[in-house]
C-alpha cells in the first residue's frame, strides 16, 4: 500500500512537470509551527541539504510539548526530550529560524511559492541581549504568564520558560492603554502608576515630567478623563490616577530637572498670551532649541492658572513653582504687553519666524491687537486648521481657547503642544499634517489583560474645607498603583533600558516584511486545548480550582508557577476527581470526534499526582478508556494499581457546597447518581483545530475536514493535501501524540524533499 500511495503521488508529479512550461522548483522549503512535528520536518529536510524556512508565531519555539511534564507511557521528561531538538533545530546552518512571525501571504503553485512574513518586533535586539535578566528585576508591570496559562506571573519584559529558544527576551506591548489615549497630553499615567506600585517615586516623578511640562498644575486641576476611561472601573472603580500624580508633586523631593535644549537654533517664535496654551507652546518650543518670547497682557503668567482658581483648589505656591521654570529655560517673559498698544502686530511678523496666538476665550469678536486681516468662525472664534492649528495667516498659528472656546486645563495645554509641532514643523519646511492623526484624545479599543482581577475599592479623599482633602499617604498611594490592570502591557516606563548593559532595548522597533520564495510547505500548525469554558456546567472559569489538562501539566512541572508542588490556593489538593472527554465525543459543542490523548494524559496526571501528594483520595470518571498505543494499556493497568479509582460515569454537574466542590454524575454501569466531594478538578480538555488556521486555510484554497482540521487528500493520504506541494504533520491534520507526530512530520519532510530534489543544481 506504501509503494501504491509512493507511485499514485510521483504520477501525480510527473504530470505538473509535463506541462508546456516546465517548473523551476525553488529548492527551499517553508514550515509552518515549530513545535515537535515542525522541528521534526525542519531537521529532516536541513539535513537532506535543502534550506528551511521555520516560522514560529511565538517567541520561543516548542510548541506544548514544551509545555508537558512527563511524556505518557514512559514518563520521560518532556524537556530533556526536546530541548536537544530545539537547539539542534537553532543551530542548524540550512534553517532560518522565524519566531514571532507570522504568514500574511502566499501565492503561487507547487515548486514556485511566493510567501511574505511579518516578523514582529522583540523591542529588544537579539544580537545584543544576553539573558542577563536586569531588565526582569527592574520591571514593574507583571502579567499573567501565558506558557503557564495564567496560573504564573510574568514580567512584561520576558522569556517564556527556561529553555526557550531563542534565548532572548521580548517585550510585551500591546498597543496605547485607555488612559494614555484619552488624555490630551498623552501623559503615561500607565507608566507612572507602575512605577508608584513598586516605590519608584522619583522615576515616577521624572515619567510625568517627560509629557507634562506643569505636573503640580494639572496633579490639583486636571479634569482627568483618563479615570474615566480607566478598565478597572469594569471591576471595580478606577486607579485613583489624578491624585497619584498629586502625591507625587507633593511629596518626592527630586533634583532640578535639565531643560536645556539639545540644540540651540536660531529661529525666534512668539506666543502672544500667557495662560495654559501660550505656556505649553513656549516650554515646548524651547525645549526644541528656540529662542521663546511671551509676551502677556497682564501682570503675570499663567492666565486662568491664577486668576481662575481659589487658592484653596490651586495652591498659588503650586503654580509659582511650576512656573519658574519658564524662566529657568531662558524664555523671554514680556509682562503687560497689548498686541496692538505697546506692541505692533506688523513689528511681531517682521521680528519673528513665527507667532503662536493663544490669547484665551476673551468674548465673541474681541481679539487682542490689530489683527483685521484674521479670519473668525461664527462663534467669534480665530479659525484655524483643527490639524495643524494654521490660520489664513502665513506664519500665524492660534490654539487654546481662543479657538475651541471654553475647555479644560489640559485641553488647552494639548492645544499648546499641537501648535509648538506644527511651528517646529513650518520653520523646518516639513509637512504640517503627515502622521498626526494621533495627536490628541483618542479613544483605545483595548481591553483589561486581567478582567479576573479581585474587586478592591481604591481610596476616596474626605471632602473638607479643602476640597482636595490631605491627599493619599504613602501606602495608600503603593496600594491603589497596584489596582492598576496593566492594559497596554508594557507601560513604556523606560526602568528596563536603564537598567540594561548591553543597551538592548530598542522602544523604536518595528515590524518587518519579509518575502522569499519556496518550493514546498508544511503545515506543522498544531492544535489549541478546548477551552472548557463552553461547558459551564463544570465550573471552570467560575471555580480556581476546577483546571484543565494543560494547567494541570504546568502544575506538575517543576519549571511551573509552584515549582512541582500540586497547589490549589497555596494547599495540596486531598479529594482529585479528573473528568474524561471535556470537549472531545460531545455533540453540543461540535466536536464528535474522539481526541486520542486524553485517555492516557489524564492516566499520567493521576500517576503524577499519586506520587506528589501520597495519601490523596484520587477518582477518575470515564466515558470510556482507549488504550490504543504501544504501552498504553500497560500503563493504564499499572495506574489502577496505584489506588487511583476509574468510574464509568457521566458527570453533569460541578458546583460548591460547603466550601468545597462537589461533582455530581452518574455512574453508567450501577445506574445510579453520585456526588463526589472535591479539593481539585481536573478536566480532561480535548484538542480543536487552532482559530489561526482558517486563515491560512483561506490563504491557500485548502478545506477542512469534518472535525475542522486541515482536510488530507484523503483517507489514506493523510500527509498529502488536495494542494499540490503542501503537506499536513503532526496535530494540524487531526490529534495525535508525540509518537504518531514525529513519524508524520517525518513523512512529510521526505515528501517535500522529493519535490526539492528537482531543483537541485
Amino acid at each position: 500500500m506504501i509503494w501504491n500511495l509512493w507511485f499514485q503521488f510521483n504520477l501525480k508529479w510527473h504530470k505538473t512537470m509535463e506541462n508546456d512550461k516546465p517548473i523551476k522548483v525553488i529548492p527551499e522549503a517553508l514550515i509552518i509551527g515549530a513545535g515537535i512535528a515542525g522541528m521534526q520536518a525542519a531537521l529532516d529536510i536541513a539535513d537532506k541539504g535543502f534550506k528551511v524556512h521555520l516560522v514560529e508565531k511565538d517567541p520561543s519555539i516548542g510548541g506544548h510539548m514544551s509545555q508537558l511534564d512527563k511524556t505518557f507511557p514512559t514518563l520521560d521528561c518532556s524537556a530533556c526530550i526536546i530541548t536537544p531538538k530545539m537547539v539542534d533545530t537553532a543551530n542548524h546552518p540550512n534553517i532560518n529560524l522565524l519566531t514571532y512571525s507570522e504568514i500574511i501571504g502566499i501565492e503561487g503553485k507547487v515548486g514556485q511559492f511566493k510567501v511574505k512574513v511579518r516578523r514582529k518586533p522583540r523591542y529588544v535586539d537579539v544580537t545584543k541581549c544576553t539573558a542577563c535578566a536586569d531588565c526582569v528585576a527592574q520591571c514593574p508591570v507583571t502579567l499573567p504568564n501565558e506558557f503557564d496559562m495564567g496560573l504564573g506571573m510574568r514580567k512584561a519584559i520576558y522569556i517564556p520558560f527556561p529553555q526557550a529558544v531563542p534565548l532572548k527576551y521580548t517585550m510585551d506591548r500591546r498597543g496605547i492603554p485607555p488612559c494614555t489615549a484619552t488624555c490630551p497630553l498623552h501623559c503615561n499615567a500607565q507608566g507612572y502608576v507602575a512605577l508608584i506600585s513598586q516605590g519608584k517615586f522619583k522615576e515616577a516623578l521624572a515619567l510625568v515630567r517627560q509629557t507634562l511640562p506643569f505636573p503640580g498644575i494639572l496633579a490639583y486641576v486636571c479634569a482627568h478623563p483618563c479615570e474615566r476611561e480607566c478598565k478597572r472601573i469594569e471591576v471595580d472603580r478606577p486607579i485613583s490616577i489624578c491624585n497619584l500624580k498629586r502625591y507625587l508633586v507633593d511629596h518626592v523631593e527630586e533634583t532640578e530637572p535639565n531643560f536645556t535644549p539639545a540644540e540651540e537654533k536660531q529661529q525666534k517664535v512668539a506666543i502672544v498670551g500667557g495662560g495654559p496654551a501660550g505656556l505649553t507652546a513656549a516650554f515646548d518650543l524651547r525645549r526644541m532649541g528656540y529662542h521663546v518670547t511671551l509676551l502677556e497682557s497682564k501682570g503675570e503668567l499663567g492666565g486662568l492658572l491664577t486668576h481662575g482658581f481659589p487658592s484653596y483648589r490651586l495652591p498659588r505656591e503650586v503654580v509659582e513653582k511650576d512656573l519658574s521654570v519658564i524662566e529657568k529655560m531662558g524664555i523671554e517673559a514680556r509682562l503687560n504687553t497689548e498686541v496692538g498698544k505697546s506692541l505692533s502686530f506688523e513689528e511681531l511678523q517682521k521680528n519673528y519666524d513665527a507667532i503662536f496666538l493663544a490669547v484665551g476665550s476673551t468674548g465673541a469678536g474681541i481679539i487682542p491687537g490689530s489683527l483685521k486681516d484674521l479670519k473668525l468662525n461664527r462663534r467669534g472664534m480665530i479659525q484655524v486648521d483643527p490639524l495643524t492649528l494654521e490660520t489664513n495667516l502665513k506664519a500665524i498659528f492660534a490654539g487654546g481657547d481662543g479657538v475651541t472656546g471654553p475647555g479644560t486645563i489640559v485641553e488647552s495645554m494639548a492645544q499648546g503642544r499641537k501648535g509648538a509641532i506644527s511651528i517646529d514643523r513650518f520653520i523646518r519646511g516639513e509637512d504640517l499634517r503627515q502622521g498626526r492623526e494621533s495627536e490628541g484624545r483618542q479613544i483605545s479599543p483595548m481591553q483589561s489583560l486581567m478582567p479576573d482581577s479581585k474587586r478592591e475599592d481604591r481610596e476616596v479623599l474626605p471632602h473638607m474645607v479643602k476640597p482636595l482633602g490631605p491627599g493619599l499617604t504613602r501606602e495608600e498611594a503603593i496600594e491603589d498603583a497596584k489596582r492598576c490592570l496593566s492594559c497596554a502591557g508594557c507601560s513604556d516606563c523606560g526602568e528596563c533600558a536603564r537598567y540594561c548593559q548591553p543597551k538592548a532595548i530598542v522602544y523604536e522597533m518595528k515590524e518587518e516584511i519579509l518575502e522569499f520564495d519556496v518550493g514546498a510547505i508544511i503545515m506543522a500548525t498544531g492544535f489549541d486545548p478546548f477551552d472548557p469554558k463552553l461547558k459551564p456546567e463544570f465550573g471552570y472559569g467560575v471555580y480556581p480550582n476546577v483546571l484543565h489538562g494543560i494547567e494541570m501539566e504546568r502544575l506538575c512541572s517543576a519549571s511551573g508557577p509552584t515549582k512541582g508542588d500540586i497547589l490549589i490556593q497555596g494547599k495540596k489538593p486531598k479529594e482529585i476527581v479528573f473528568i474524561h472527554c471535556v470537549g472531545s465525543r460531545d455533540k453540543s459543542v461540535g466536536n464528535e470526534y474522539c481526541s486520542r490523548v486524553c485517555c492516557m494524559y489524564t492516566a499520567k496526571q493521576a500517576h503524577l499526582a499519586r506520587d506528589k501528594i501520597p495519601g490523596a483520595h484520587i477518582t477518575v470518571l470515564y466515558m470510556d478508556v482507549r488504550a490504543f498505543g504501544k504501552g498504553f494499556e500497560e500503563f493504564y493497568e499499572r495506574v489502577q494499581k496505584e489506588e487511583i479509582i476509574y468510574r464509568r460515569a457521566n458527570p453533569s454537574e460541578v458546583y460548591k457546597k460547603n466550601g468545597k466542590l462537589v461533582v455530581r454524575a452518574e455512574d453508567t454501569l450501577l445506574g445510579e447518581p453520585i456526588e463526589l466531594e472535591a479539593d481539585l478538578v481536573v478536566l480532561a480538555s480535548g484538542l480543536v483545530p487552532r482559530k489561526e488556521d482558517e486563515v491560512m486555510k483561506k490563504m491557500l484554497s485548502m478545506e477542512s475536514s469534518s472535525d475542522g482540521f486541515y482536510a488530507e487528500a484523503s483517507g489514506l493520504d493523510p500527509i498529502l493535501t488536495e494542494m499540490e506541494g503542501v503537506f499536513l504533520a503532526g496535530c494540524a491534520q487531526g490529534p495525535k501524540d508525540i509518537p504518531d507526530t514525529v513519524a508524520q512530520a517525518s513523512g512529510a519532510a521526505a515528501l517535500a524533499c522529493a519535490i526539492l530534489a528537482k531543483g537541485r543544481k
